[in-house]
């Protein structure tokens, strides 16, 4: 669409919640955006769901708008912000599932010795960790959860966990070394 000026009615009439008006600026933003965004992910399913993303933060955020004539960079941005995050979950997926891989493997030539005694080591260790877990607090097994396992990044956490990401990072840090304690017992009693 090459003429601008008919999204200000809309806009004015959406922010003061006329649903029409709101449908109306949606398709607005769905067609402007959809070549965008497609020519950055060339994927169909990623770009539409990246559009829906960015259509119900515009609906969240419409309010804070304050100059209707910055519009599209406002919503752009928005969109821009959602492919990043699209393109950061993909990099973090695929180290996570070459990570796992490679835990796998370890595994793998960890269980592969058939000696008894190498057995019952791993065995006894496995069952220390999951202990030491137990005994930490639900927060302090979540965190470790979402950044260990999940390889979640500090600012996911703390969305997740409703805190920021500085506290996220305090309470990753308080859990490992709760854990790291725990272990350190576990090892040193008989």
């Amino acid at each position: 669409m090459s003429d601008d000026s008919g999204y200000i009615q809309f806009l004015d009439e959406a922010r003061s919640g006329d649903r029409t008006d709101l449908g109306r600026l949606a398709m607005l933003v769905w067609e402007r955006l959809y070549p965008y965004v497609f020519r950055t992910t060339a994927s169909r399913d990623a770009t539409e769901d990246i559009l829906q993303e960015t259509l119900l933060t515009m609906l969240r955020r419409l309010g804070s708008l304050r100059d209707g004539r910055r519009f599209w960079p406002w919503i752009y941005r928005i969109a821009w912000s959602k492919i990043q995050d699209r393109l950061r979950d993909r990099q973090l997926r695929s180290r996570h599932e070459t990570a796992v891989g490679q835990w796998g493997e370890a595994a793998e030539r960890w269980q592969g010795g058939t000696d008894p005694l190498d057995a019952q080591v791993r065995e006894e260790t496995l069952q220390q960790v999951w202990a030491a877990l137990a005994r930490l607090d639900h927060r302090q097994r979540d965190i470790l959860q979402l950044r260990c396992y999940d390889d979640l990044p500090y600012r996911e956490i703390a969305a997740r966990t409703q805190t920021s990401p500085q506290t996220a990072r305090l309470h990753f840090h308080r859990a490992k070394k709760s854990l790291k304690a725990r272990l350190v017992c576990c090892a040193t009693s008989p």
